[in-house]
């Protein structure tokens, strides 16, 4: 019989299942192993009381077990928004194929740099040119290795990834094909680009602890909103990693010595000292 792999074990099924067992394989209508299909089963007019759910492997391949001898099950398999289901199939049955509707998708491949801490949470923006003009698709996902985005249009895409301190990385021409596999984006997060760092100091001169932020200036609308924020040192010191060339403002805040901020130039893969005095 086909097996899922380590598929089961992720989903907590014990390696060794007394019983008997229905096994059989997913693709689509053209053929195409379906991976990742959820497959669920329920004994024909018993209980409503489901087995613990199993994944089609990378062949398409599932294989539900511990069930009942001479017995049939219902199975239900799903993936995206898209379902079907199997009625009263006989237990013994290894050879049963099932054919499903791929959803449209884009399937993320989202990387961090070496040593980088990957960010709890990142955000997908997809942007796909219509003759009505661009269409913009937002999501927030916690971030895994590999992320599929389905229920997604057929078109032309533009995916721009983000998250925390990490810059948008954008990725061009990913085209969403109508019954097609999702395609594979490879997307590499890093802090990349210039670096503003520096003092902040009192009306007297001396160093302070504050909290600083940045604005990009002449690109309000850009991806993510450019606005964040870092605590400086005790002794006022402060970098900010990360920025695309443009011009900013730093802005330092501090409950006892007030506001300060200062207008800078950001030139790419550069370094830039600035000093920002409260009053």
């Amino acid at each position: 019989m086909p097996s899922p792999g380590s598929h089961t074990d992720d989903l907590g099924r014990p390696p060794d299942v007394e019983g008997d067992a229905i096994a059989g394989r997913v693709t689509d209508f053209q053929g195409v192993p379906m991976v990742g299909v959820r497959v669920e089963a329920a004994e024909t007019g018993g209980a409503d009381l489901d087995l613990l759910p199993v994944l089609t492997d990378g062949h398409g391949a599932f294989q539900v077990e511990g069930l009942a001898p001479d017995s049939r099950y219902d199975l239900r398999f799903a993936l995206g928004t898209v379902k079907a289901r199997a009625l009263a199939v006989p237990t013994g049955t290894d050879q049963l194929a099932v054919k499903l509707a791929r959803p449209q998708g884009i399937l993320l491949v989202v990387k961090v740099e070496p040593g980088q801490a990957p960010p709890p949470v990142f955000h997908v923006a997809l942007h796909r040119a219509t003759p009505k003009g661009q269409i913009r698709e937002y999501f927030g996902r916690t971030l895994r290795p590999r992320l599929l985005l389905w229920s997604i249009r057929p078109g032309r895409y533009t995916v721009t990834v983000w998250g925390g301190s990490y810059l948008p990385v954008q990725a061009f021409g990913v085209d969403v094909v109508e019954n097609q596999p999702a395609p594979e984006v490879e997307i590499l997060l890093g802090p990349l680009g210039a670096t503003v760092g520096g003092d902040v100091v009192d009306a007297t001169g001396h160093a302070c602890e504050a909290l600083v932020a940045w604005r990009r200036l002449d690109a309000p609308g850009h991806v993510p909103r450019h606005m964040t924020t870092v605590p400086s040192t005790p002794h006022g010191e402060f970098v900010l990693r990360g920025l695309p060339a443009g011009r900013y403002r730093v802005s330092a805040f501090s409950e006892t010595h007030g506001v300060g901020d200062v207008d800078v130039e950001v030139v790419d893969e550069q370094s830039t000292a600035v000093t920002l005095s409260l009053s």
